[in-house]
């Protein structure tokens, strides 16, 4: 059963279950946070759906837009996460360009969740469980 998230403000366009972290360009008092690039350290994963509603006209895909709340889960949440490539359940997964999940492959990288399911390929919603920004070993 997937976790209830925590509410942070978007500081850019989020899209649906993808790694995010925390904006640290913001100064505001309330947590901004924006997708991760690749090897970012997250800070979570952001909810599922979109922030309008499935038509076409009226859905742009994203899970919020700057200065919306986001809903993030955080460490030992399960939920969703976009992948970006081919993994195995129990792999360790970090942020792949524009917060996909991919399976880390060195020693030294930082992860952000565990995968729960096997990935086939990219564009996939795999299962996970958050752990927030790990370091390997």
């Amino acid at each position: 059963m997937p976790g209830t998230g925590l509410s942070f403000v978007a500081n850019g366009n989020i899209q649906p279950s993808r790694f995010v972290k925390q904006d640290a360009t913001s100064t505001a008092t309330v947590g901004k946070v924006i997708i991760c690039g690749a090897g970012d350290k997250p800070i979570g994963i952001s909810g599922q759906g979109s922030r309008n509603a499935p038509y076409s006209s009226l859905d742009d895909g994203y899970h919020a837009i700057a200065g919306e709340n986001c809903r993030v889960y955080t460490e030992n949440e399960i939920c969703w996460v976009e992948s970006g490539g081919v993994f195995a359940q129990g792999d360790r997964l970090k942020s792949g360009a524009l917060g996909v999940a991919v399976v880390t492959t060195t020693t030294t990288e930082t992860y952000g969740a565990m995968a729960l399911e096997n990935s086939t390929g990219a564009g996939k919603l795999i299962k996970v469980q958050v752990v927030g920004a790990r370091d390997i070993g």
